[in-house]
């Protein structure tokens, strides 16, 4: 039986068609090459895995692995990058009257909609990045990167407006921080926590001390 797919062209619509299954199909790759990634880190220790071995694992060249990610270090780290978009992309729809705590923590729970449908790969990442000192460092520069990219969307958007500069960062790192300990007592945990509820307890212990 044939599988192939037949797509009439019409105005408008059969470059879209092609174009979005020409999309999937590449997801599909990336997310085959992440998996096998966070698999051969935690099996072996990050520093011991090469490129060449995450391609062979997956059935493809290197050159076909640095098409979608710059280094082996980006394959650890690209989950994040999407992450960082798609909260930045949460706080452009909020109101510029929504105070800013507020505001981060309904962002972050767009976030853990992500963290929940794939704990296995978040569990992997916080593991393989625990037992490597440099991938910790490498988290704590990127945190500090998220931290900038949200205080410039903020002030695009007028949430901050009349706050001072230290008031702002503190607000900004605070509720990173929150996020960060409510994903790693949820990773940590075997008890099946509900994310959200960590979530909306640190944030509220963040409230009442800001």
């Amino acid at each position: 039986m044939s599988h192939c797919v037949r797509i009439e062209v019409l105005p408008g619509f059969g470059i879209v068609i092609e174009s979005g299954l020409r999309e999937r199909k590449k997801e599909r790759t990336r997310q085959e090459l992440m998996r096998s990634a966070l698999r051969l880190f935690a099996d072996r220790g990050f520093d011991q895995v090469t490129v060449e071995e995450i391609a062979a694992d997956c059935e493809v060249s290197p050159r076909t692995v640095f098409r979608y990610f710059s280094s082996k270090e980006d394959v650890l780290f690209a989950q994040g990058d999407r992450s960082l978009t798609r909260l930045i992309e949460t706080l452009q729809g909020e109101p510029p009257d929504v105070p800013p705590l507020e505001g981060l923590r309904r962002a972050m729970h767009t976030l853990s909609e992500d963290y929940l449908e794939d704990k296995e790969a978040v569990v992997l990442r916080h593991q393989i990045m625990s037992a490597t000192p440099a991938l910790r460092t490498r988290a704590a520069e990127r945190q500090q990167g998220w931290e900038a990219a949200v205080i410039d969307q903020l002030r695009t958007g007028g949430q901050i407006s009349g706050m001072s500069d230290l008031d702002v960062r503190l607000v900004v790192a605070a509720a990173m921080t929150a996020l960060r300990v409510a994903v790693t007592v949820w990773v940590a945990d075997s008890t099946d926590l509900d994310l959200d509820h960590l979530i909306d307890t640190t944030f509220d212990r963040l409230r009442r001390g800001l």
